[in-house]
Protein backbone atom coordinates (compact mmCIF):
# COMPACT_ATOMS: atom_id res chain seq x y z
CA UNK A 1 0.00 0.00 0.00
CA UNK A 2 2.90 2.39 1.05
CA UNK A 3 4.76 1.44 -2.29
CA UNK A 4 1.76 2.16 -3.91
CA UNK A 5 1.31 5.15 -2.81
CA UNK A 6 4.92 6.80 -3.33
CA UNK A 7 4.50 5.15 -6.99
CA UNK A 8 1.07 6.92 -7.69
CA UNK A 9 2.29 10.24 -6.14
CA UNK A 10 5.90 10.14 -8.63
CA UNK A 11 3.88 9.35 -11.25
CA UNK A 12 1.83 12.68 -10.33
CA UNK A 13 4.69 14.43 -9.67
CA UNK A 14 5.89 13.18 -13.23
CA UNK A 15 3.07 14.57 -14.80
CA UNK A 16 2.94 17.93 -13.47
CA UNK A 17 6.61 18.40 -15.01
CA UNK A 18 5.78 16.92 -18.27
CA UNK A 19 2.96 19.01 -18.74
CA UNK A 20 4.66 22.67 -18.76
CA UNK A 21 7.29 20.82 -20.72
CA UNK A 22 4.68 19.50 -23.50
CA UNK A 23 3.30 23.21 -23.93
CA UNK A 24 6.39 24.51 -24.60
CA UNK A 25 7.07 22.02 -26.98
CA UNK A 26 4.10 22.77 -28.60
CA UNK A 27 4.08 26.16 -28.60
CA UNK A 28 7.63 26.21 -30.06
CA UNK A 29 6.89 24.11 -32.75
CA UNK A 30 3.21 26.29 -33.55
CA UNK A 31 5.72 29.12 -33.07
CA UNK A 32 8.38 27.57 -36.12
CA UNK A 33 5.21 26.49 -38.32
CA UNK A 34 3.47 29.95 -38.46
CA UNK A 35 6.69 31.09 -39.29
CA UNK A 36 8.06 28.95 -41.50
CA UNK A 37 5.15 28.78 -43.25
CA UNK A 38 3.85 31.20 -46.19
CA UNK A 39 -0.06 31.60 -46.65
CA UNK A 40 -0.70 31.68 -50.69
CA UNK A 41 -1.97 35.72 -50.31
CA UNK A 42 1.06 36.21 -47.91
CA UNK A 43 4.30 37.99 -49.03
CA UNK A 44 7.71 37.48 -47.54
CA UNK A 45 10.52 39.92 -47.07
CA UNK A 46 14.16 38.82 -46.27
CA UNK A 47 15.51 41.99 -45.00
CA UNK A 48 19.70 42.07 -44.83
CA UNK A 49 21.25 45.62 -43.51
CA UNK A 50 24.92 46.61 -42.72
CA UNK A 51 26.86 44.16 -44.38
CA UNK A 52 29.80 46.53 -44.63
CA UNK A 53 31.56 44.35 -47.11
CA UNK A 54 31.56 41.06 -45.18
CA UNK A 55 31.15 38.90 -48.23
CA UNK A 56 32.82 35.68 -47.19
CA UNK A 57 32.66 33.77 -43.80
CA UNK A 58 35.73 34.22 -41.55
CA UNK A 59 35.16 30.48 -40.20
CA UNK A 60 35.51 32.12 -37.14
CA UNK A 61 33.08 32.36 -34.34
CA UNK A 62 31.31 29.34 -32.92
CA UNK A 63 29.22 28.60 -34.89
CA UNK A 64 30.53 30.52 -37.95
CA UNK A 65 28.17 32.54 -39.89
CA UNK A 66 27.75 34.43 -42.64
CA UNK A 67 29.34 34.49 -46.17
CA UNK A 68 27.01 35.75 -49.30
CA UNK A 69 27.80 32.57 -51.14
CA UNK A 70 25.51 30.65 -47.85
CA UNK A 71 23.22 33.70 -47.89
CA UNK A 72 22.22 32.98 -51.70
CA UNK A 73 21.39 29.29 -50.84
CA UNK A 74 19.01 30.58 -48.03
CA UNK A 75 17.55 33.30 -50.37
CA UNK A 76 16.74 31.11 -53.45
CA UNK A 77 15.27 28.39 -50.90
CA UNK A 78 12.81 31.10 -49.92
CA UNK A 79 12.19 32.34 -53.85
CA UNK A 80 11.44 28.70 -54.66
CA UNK A 81 9.12 28.25 -51.73
CA UNK A 82 7.33 31.56 -51.10
CA UNK A 83 6.66 34.77 -52.52
CA UNK A 84 9.71 36.32 -51.41
CA UNK A 85 11.28 40.18 -51.81
CA UNK A 86 14.73 40.81 -50.73
CA UNK A 87 15.20 44.28 -49.06
CA UNK A 88 18.41 45.93 -48.59
CA UNK A 89 18.94 48.78 -45.97
CA UNK A 90 22.09 49.98 -46.70
CA UNK A 91 26.18 50.19 -45.45
CA UNK A 92 26.82 46.84 -47.97
CA UNK A 93 29.71 48.42 -49.21
CA UNK A 94 32.91 48.23 -46.98
CA UNK A 95 33.16 51.34 -44.71
CA UNK A 96 36.51 52.22 -46.34
CA UNK A 97 38.26 52.35 -49.87
CA UNK A 98 38.95 48.77 -50.73
CA UNK A 99 38.12 48.37 -54.57
CA UNK A 100 38.93 44.56 -55.41
CA UNK A 101 36.11 43.74 -52.38
CA UNK A 102 33.68 46.70 -53.35
CA UNK A 103 33.64 45.20 -56.89
CA UNK A 104 33.59 41.69 -55.87
CA UNK A 105 30.18 42.97 -53.92
CA UNK A 106 28.90 44.35 -56.81
CA UNK A 107 29.32 41.57 -58.87
CA UNK A 108 27.81 39.31 -56.16
CA UNK A 109 24.34 41.88 -55.58
CA UNK A 110 23.97 42.04 -59.52
CA UNK A 111 23.73 38.09 -59.22
CA UNK A 112 21.43 37.92 -55.86
CA UNK A 113 19.18 41.12 -57.82
CA UNK A 114 17.81 42.22 -54.48
CA UNK A 115 14.10 44.07 -55.14
CA UNK A 116 14.81 47.34 -53.27
CA UNK A 117 18.49 48.09 -52.50
CA UNK A 118 19.11 51.32 -50.21
CA UNK A 119 21.98 53.91 -50.87
CA UNK A 120 23.69 55.12 -47.40
CA UNK A 121 27.01 56.54 -46.56
CA UNK A 122 29.16 53.54 -47.08
CA UNK A 123 28.20 53.05 -50.78
CA UNK A 124 30.36 56.36 -51.43
CA UNK A 125 33.42 55.00 -49.96
CA UNK A 126 34.57 54.26 -53.59
CA UNK A 127 33.23 57.72 -55.00
CA UNK A 128 30.39 58.80 -56.59
CA UNK A 129 31.27 57.62 -60.21
CA UNK A 130 31.89 54.17 -58.87
CA UNK A 131 28.94 54.00 -56.72
CA UNK A 132 26.48 54.85 -60.49
CA UNK A 133 27.95 52.43 -62.39
CA UNK A 134 27.71 50.02 -59.93
CA UNK A 135 23.69 50.62 -59.40
CA UNK A 136 23.46 49.48 -63.15
CA UNK A 137 24.50 46.37 -61.55
CA UNK A 138 21.43 46.20 -59.68
CA UNK A 139 19.00 46.26 -61.89
CA UNK A 140 15.90 48.59 -61.24
CA UNK A 141 15.62 48.08 -57.46
CA UNK A 142 16.88 51.32 -55.89
CA UNK A 143 14.89 53.07 -53.97
CA UNK A 144 15.88 56.94 -52.21
CA UNK A 145 12.64 57.89 -50.69
CA UNK A 146 14.11 61.53 -49.71
CA UNK A 147 17.34 61.63 -51.39
CA UNK A 148 18.74 61.79 -54.91
CA UNK A 149 22.62 61.44 -56.46
CA UNK A 150 23.65 64.35 -57.61
CA UNK A 151 24.11 63.64 -61.57
CA UNK A 152 22.04 59.99 -61.07
CA UNK A 153 18.17 59.78 -62.13
CA UNK A 154 18.00 56.20 -61.87
CA UNK A 155 16.55 56.02 -58.33
CA UNK A 156 12.82 55.50 -57.35
CA UNK A 157 11.07 57.44 -54.56
CA UNK A 158 9.24 54.33 -53.90
CA UNK A 159 8.35 50.88 -55.34
CA UNK A 160 4.90 48.47 -55.28
CA UNK A 161 4.83 44.84 -55.14
CA UNK A 162 1.56 42.79 -55.98
CA UNK A 163 0.69 39.19 -55.18
CA UNK A 164 -3.14 37.27 -55.05
CA UNK A 165 -4.60 40.78 -54.78
CA UNK A 166 -2.26 42.08 -51.87
CA UNK A 167 0.32 45.44 -52.27
CA UNK A 168 3.48 46.20 -50.32
CA UNK A 169 4.39 49.49 -50.62
CA UNK A 170 8.05 50.60 -49.52
CA UNK A 171 9.77 53.55 -49.63
CA UNK A 172 13.56 54.43 -47.83
CA UNK A 173 14.48 57.41 -45.48
CA UNK A 174 18.00 58.46 -45.05
CA UNK A 175 18.63 60.23 -42.25
CA UNK A 176 21.19 63.08 -43.10
CA UNK A 177 22.11 63.97 -39.35
CA UNK A 178 23.76 60.71 -39.20
CA UNK A 179 27.20 61.57 -37.80
CA UNK A 180 28.87 59.75 -40.79
CA UNK A 181 27.06 61.75 -43.02
CA UNK A 182 29.50 64.75 -43.39
CA UNK A 183 32.18 63.52 -45.92
CA UNK A 184 29.10 62.45 -48.51
CA UNK A 185 26.43 65.29 -47.99
CA UNK A 186 28.05 66.80 -50.93
CA UNK A 187 26.82 63.75 -52.96
CA UNK A 188 23.32 63.75 -52.19
CA UNK A 189 20.28 66.27 -52.80
CA UNK A 190 17.58 66.21 -49.38
CA UNK A 191 14.37 66.47 -51.28
CA UNK A 192 11.46 66.33 -48.46
CA UNK A 193 8.81 66.26 -51.50
CA UNK A 194 9.94 63.49 -52.91
CA UNK A 195 9.47 61.53 -49.01
CA UNK A 196 6.06 63.92 -49.36
CA UNK A 197 5.27 62.35 -52.11
CA UNK A 198 6.20 58.53 -51.33
CA UNK A 199 4.39 58.65 -48.48
CA UNK A 200 1.21 59.55 -50.03
CA UNK A 201 1.93 57.08 -53.24
CA UNK A 202 1.90 54.21 -50.74
CA UNK A 203 -1.01 54.81 -48.06
CA UNK A 204 -3.57 52.82 -50.40
CA UNK A 205 -1.39 49.54 -50.12
CA UNK A 206 -1.81 46.84 -47.74
CA UNK A 207 1.60 46.69 -46.27
CA UNK A 208 3.50 50.07 -46.08
CA UNK A 209 7.24 49.06 -45.40
CA UNK A 210 9.84 52.01 -44.58
CA UNK A 211 13.65 51.58 -44.37
CA UNK A 212 15.13 54.02 -42.20
CA UNK A 213 18.81 54.66 -42.38
CA UNK A 214 19.59 56.31 -39.24
CA UNK A 215 20.22 56.63 -35.89
CA UNK A 216 16.88 55.36 -33.53
CA UNK A 217 17.27 59.06 -31.25
CA UNK A 218 15.96 60.42 -34.31
CA UNK A 219 13.44 57.73 -35.26
CA UNK A 220 10.98 59.42 -33.16
CA UNK A 221 10.07 62.29 -34.50
CA UNK A 222 9.96 61.06 -37.83
CA UNK A 223 7.42 58.45 -36.98
CA UNK A 224 5.43 61.44 -35.46
CA UNK A 225 5.04 63.01 -38.47
CA UNK A 226 4.40 60.08 -40.43
CA UNK A 227 3.14 57.26 -38.10
CA UNK A 228 1.13 54.85 -41.00
CA UNK A 229 3.76 52.10 -41.22
CA UNK A 230 3.31 48.64 -40.73
CA UNK A 231 7.43 48.08 -40.41
CA UNK A 232 9.75 49.92 -40.14
CA UNK A 233 13.36 48.09 -41.27
CA UNK A 234 16.18 49.61 -39.49
CA UNK A 235 19.72 49.87 -40.54
CA UNK A 236 23.15 51.56 -40.03
CA UNK A 237 23.11 50.82 -35.69
CA UNK A 238 24.21 47.57 -36.18
CA UNK A 239 21.75 46.05 -34.03
CA UNK A 240 19.60 43.11 -33.54
CA UNK A 241 15.93 43.92 -33.00
CA UNK A 242 12.78 43.22 -33.32
CA UNK A 243 10.38 44.93 -30.86
CA UNK A 244 6.99 47.14 -31.04
CA UNK A 245 6.98 50.88 -31.46
CA UNK A 246 3.34 51.76 -31.36
CA UNK A 247 1.47 49.68 -33.48
CA UNK A 248 4.81 49.78 -35.62
CA UNK A 249 7.19 46.66 -35.96
CA UNK A 250 10.44 47.74 -35.80
CA UNK A 251 12.88 45.05 -37.87
CA UNK A 252 17.15 44.82 -38.26
CA UNK A 253 19.22 41.81 -38.67
CA UNK A 254 21.96 43.34 -36.89
CA UNK A 255 25.69 43.32 -38.89
CA UNK A 256 28.15 41.83 -40.69
CA UNK A 257 25.81 39.41 -42.91
CA UNK A 258 25.42 36.93 -40.29
CA UNK A 259 21.97 36.86 -39.90
CA UNK A 260 18.90 38.03 -41.78
CA UNK A 261 15.51 38.95 -40.48
CA UNK A 262 12.42 37.11 -42.55
CA UNK A 263 8.66 39.13 -41.92
CA UNK A 264 5.63 37.12 -43.05
CA UNK A 265 3.06 39.90 -44.23
CA UNK A 266 0.18 38.78 -44.28
CA UNK A 267 -3.69 39.39 -43.63
CA UNK A 268 -6.39 37.65 -41.74
CA UNK A 269 -9.64 38.77 -40.45
CA UNK A 270 -8.95 42.18 -42.58
CA UNK A 271 -6.07 42.94 -39.73
CA UNK A 272 -2.43 43.03 -41.07
CA UNK A 273 -0.41 40.21 -38.68
CA UNK A 274 3.10 40.41 -39.49
CA UNK A 275 6.15 37.82 -37.89
CA UNK A 276 9.26 37.98 -37.63
CA UNK A 277 12.12 35.54 -37.55
CA UNK A 278 16.02 36.16 -37.29
CA UNK A 279 17.56 33.64 -39.86
CA UNK A 280 21.50 32.44 -39.01
CA UNK A 281 23.30 32.03 -42.30
CA UNK A 282 25.57 29.27 -41.21
CA UNK A 283 28.05 26.95 -43.06
CA UNK A 284 25.16 24.33 -43.11
CA UNK A 285 23.60 26.34 -45.97
CA UNK A 286 25.54 24.78 -49.19
CA UNK A 287 27.42 27.55 -51.07
CA UNK A 288 26.22 28.74 -54.15
CA UNK A 289 28.97 28.01 -56.90
CA UNK A 290 28.95 31.34 -58.59
CA UNK A 291 29.36 33.47 -55.69
CA UNK A 292 31.95 30.91 -54.24
CA UNK A 293 34.22 31.43 -57.38
CA UNK A 294 33.73 35.54 -56.93
CA UNK A 295 34.54 35.18 -53.45
CA UNK A 296 37.77 32.79 -53.76
CA UNK A 297 38.83 35.03 -56.55
CA UNK A 298 38.87 38.05 -54.45
CA UNK A 299 40.42 36.18 -51.87
CA UNK A 300 43.60 35.27 -53.68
Amino acid sequence: MIRFFFNKHRFVLLLLLFIPLFCVAQHSKENAATLNSSPADSMVIIYSANLNGNIDNCRCGDPPLGGLDHFSTLLNRERKKHYTLFFDGGDAFNAYSYPELNKALVSIYGLLQPDVFTVADQEFSEGRPFLIKALSRFGSSVVQGNTRIKTYAGADSYKCFKHKGRVVGVTSYLEMKNRQMGPVKDFLEPEKQRFDKAVKAISGTDYKVLIYHGERKYLPGLLKKYPSWDVVLLAHEQLAINEMYGHIRLVCPGADGEYVSRIVLKKEAGKTRITVRQLPVGLELPADPTIKEIIKNYQH
